[in-house]
């Protein structure tokens, strides 16, 4: 039996797994959204909402179906995202996706950091959530690069 040869590029580099950078960036959301979702189409406080938001945010989307179906396309978004990052981690070569998902990741923390700084949400999503998504963001930015480095420099 021949061992298997890892898959090629177009121009017949060959390909790497990468770390599980992406799967790391996903995990989150791949854990939230589909609750979030679920929570949002019932119309029901998660038993943690104290938590993450203040009671009057809470209230607020409760009350308010255009916040509820904006919220909706957000986790919703945020899931596809996740699906996504996973697809890259077994397609190293999608560097547009992946440099698309580090623009939403860094946009995702400012906004997380606005909400926190605006009183939307408590520390724990506007402070660390911020934080990682931020972390990751960079990290994906300087993998495409390292990845752009290591290619003869006629291809980059």
């Amino acid at each position: 039996i021949r061992p298997r040869r890892p898959p090629l590029h177009e121009n017949g580099t060959k390909m790497e797994l990468q770390s599980p950078l992406y799967t790391l960036a996903a995990l989150p959301w791949l854990v939230l959204s589909p609750l979030n979702v679920i929570k949002l189409l019932l119309n029901t406080v998660s038993p943690t909402a104290h938590l993450w938001v203040p009671k009057e945010t809470e209230q607020c989307q409760a009350g308010c179906g255009i916040a509820r179906m904006w919220a909706t396309l957000f986790w919703s978004q945020q899931f596809c995202w996740a699906c996504a990052l996973l697809y890259t981690r077994h397609a190293p070569h999608q560097e547009g996706l992946i440099l698309f998902g580090a623009v939403t990741k860094l946009m995702v923390a400012c906004l997380l950091l606005n909400g926190y700084m605006s009183g939307v949400v408590h520390w724990p999503i506007g402070q660390a959530a911020a934080a990682w998504e931020g972390v990751f963001a960079l990290l994906m930015l300087l993998d495409v690069r390292s990845a752009q480095m290591r290619r003869p420099r006629k291809e980059r």
